[in-house]
């Protein structure tokens, strides 16, 4: 069940990483949506690292700290769905609020495989 688990994963990041291709900042998310793929891979087949996957919880926590503001604005706006609204210049928060919350997939997997992987 884990293996499926973290082929499941990795074929979520790497669909992430890919659907960054448009942003404005593609690279870095890219690279973090990339690196949480590698460790569900090699953690599904027993060859996962703790090196790595302590980068990738630094990775997604700087990530975090860097967009949490957003997404605590999108909070105190309350009416919106951040999944399906429109991004627009006069709502960053929306753009803010979607990539706080992939950084935080991308940090509870990485401690989920942490706590595995111990």
């Amino acid at each position: 069940m884990f293996r499926f688990v973290a082929i499941l994963l990795a074929a979520y990041f790497i669909l992430a990483a890919g659907l960054q291709y448009n942003d404005p900042d593609p690279l870095h998310w890219m690279l973090l949506y990339l690196t949480s793929a590698i460790a569900c891979v090699l953690a599904a087949i027993r060859k996962d690292s703790l090196p790595l996957l302590y980068a990738l919880m630094g990775m997604a926590s700087i990530e975090i700290a860097i967009t949490a503001n957003g997404f605590f604005t999108w909070l105190k706006a309350g009416n919106e769905n951040l999944i399906v609204a429109k991004m627009s210049a006069e709502k960053p928060y929306i753009e803010l609020g979607r990539e706080f919350l992939g950084a935080l997939i991308s940090l509870a997997v990485a401690v989920w495989l942490w706590f595995r992987k111990r």
